[in-house]
């Protein structure tokens, strides 16, 4: 998975450099697939050749970092079982997240508590923040207001990810804000539904089924050749990413696909999210 993230990364910069994959190849001295196999994660590269790119493309001190690191963490570990399932922890663990959304062709969510960050609207995430107990003026609120803002364009830019969301009622009926911030936030999921790459599904209380519903998790899917799908469970101050064994995340795979066929469907789906924001809206405007 660190091999994936540190090509993307370095695809970003040399695409922010303005450079061709057979100029950077010939700055290191190297033939002109290097670059490419290095890119797309087929290969890893070494110190020298990370720092000779890292100049080349002039990238900020900050992405040097994160890139090194990742060059650090993507070294294979003498010793390391070839089946051991790789997690990635650490204060840096959402700048991987926000990575692989960038650049994964197919984004699956399951969310059990609240509604997932990248369909929150503003006064919601305020609303979450002001019901933790945060300073309004706290610089933590307005990097997470950016934040999202910029991940949300992720949702409409040109050829966007396919995004999959199947929330459980829980999700939609814990208030935050109360009953007009979630009226606007229920509303703003009906808009983000209609869109042609967007799949939204509920799963209602009155839903009989004994599926695994306790666990809200991410399943990140690849165009790229030889990418593996990689799943992403947050915890309460990092987070795990598991790519492997590939038994392991099948099965949050399939667990996905089941929880679709107990939610209701995409049209059902939109239509009991409007009724929620209706009854939230009646209840902002009479107060009961």
């Amino acid at each position: 998975m660190q091999r994936r993230l540190l090509g993307a990364e370095l695809l970003r910069l040399r695409e922010l450099a303005g450079l061709t994959q057979d100029e950077a190849a010939e700055e290191l001295g190297k033939a002109g697939n290097k670059i490419s196999r290095v890119e797309s994660g087929k290969i890893g590269i070494d110190k020298t050749d990370l720092d000779v790119l890292l100049e080349l493309y002039e990238a900020p001190e900050k992405d040097r970092l994160w890139c090194r690191e990742l060059a650090r963490l993507a070294k294979a570990k003498r010793g390391r079982p070839a089946g051991e399932t790789t997690l990635y922890l650490g204060p840096r663990w959402f700048r991987a997240y926000r990575d692989l959304e960038t650049d994964a062709s197919e984004i699956m969510r399951v969310g059990t508590e609240n509604i997932p960050g990248i369909l929150q609207t503003d006064d919601y995430i305020r609303a979450m923040f002001n019901a933790q107990g945060a300073d309004a003026g706290d610089h933590v609120v307005d990097d997470t207001l950016r934040v999202r803002a910029d991940r949300r364009t992720l949702l409409t830019r040109d050829d966007a990810s396919r995004f999959a969301f199947v929330l459980s009622e829980s999700a939609l009926r814990r208030q935050f804000g109360g009953p007009a911030v979630m009226a606007d936030q229920l509303q703003h999921l009906v808009e983000v539904a209609m869109l042609p790459n967007v799949t939204l599904q509920i799963i209602p209380f009155a839903s009989q089924s004994y599926e695994y519903l306790s666990t809200t998790f991410t399943l990140f899917r690849f165009g790229h050749e030889m990418a593996n799908d990689i799943v992403y469970l947050e915890m309460y101050s990092d987070a795990a990413y598991l790519d492997k064994p590939p038994e392991v995340v099948r099965r949050y795979s399939e667990l996905f696909a089941r929880l679709q066929g107990v939610a209701l469907g995409p049209v059902e789906s939109r239509h009991w999210v409007a009724t929620a924001a209706e009854e939230y809206a009646a209840v902002a405007t009479t107060g009961r």
